[in-house]
């Protein structure tokens, strides 16, 4: 029973969980290897899981987020990869493709509002899954979300389109 939850837990959620790593890291190697890792600390830890009502993704995203952190801890120096345009909050993706500026002003964003922004948007999180994932009240992450949507408007001008 416990390894046939396990593998309900990887077919479920290893997808997205690869794919949130490698949006923080842009190295699909480097998302699989750390996929791997948070599957294993998922393991680890489901002996030992606390349902607080949150759905248990919630637990693997802070773990995934986690393991990003312990790497880029261990690196030397830090390289910053700009966000692509699944990042953005728009519905026409096809006007983020082509618009640099918008894409400039999310790298502008603090890591904290980019990650809600992410987890808000892009996984279809609530903000009490986000809350339990950054470790944060709900109401500061209703607050970095706020404040990374009015610094996108404050800045952000569409280019027209021809």
């Amino acid at each position: 029973m416990y390894h046939q939850r396990v593998a309900e837990l990887y077919q479920c959620h290893a997808d997205a969980i690869r794919r949130f790593i490698y949006r923080r890291t842009g190295d699909m190697a480097l998302s699989e290897d750390l996929c791997n890792d948070v599957f294993v600390r998922v393991i680890e830890g489901l002996p030992s899981y606390t349902d607080r009502g949150l759905p248990i993704e919630a637990w693997i995203y802070r773990i995934a987020r986690d393991r990003v952190i312990d790497h880029y801890r261990k690196q030397t120096h830090r390289q910053q990869y700009p966000l692509d345009e699944e990042h953005a909050v728009v519905s026409d993706v096809s006007t983020v493709e082509s618009d640099d500026t918008l894409q400039q002003m999310l790298a502008r964003l603090n890591p904290e509002q980019q990650q809600v922004l992410l987890l808000r948007y892009r996984d279809d999180l609530t903000f009490a899954q986000i809350a339990q994932t950054m470790q944060r009240s709900e109401g500061a992450v209703k607050q970095l979300r706020l404040r990374g949507i009015q610094q996108l408007k404050e800045h952000y001008r569409p280019v027209p389109s021809a």
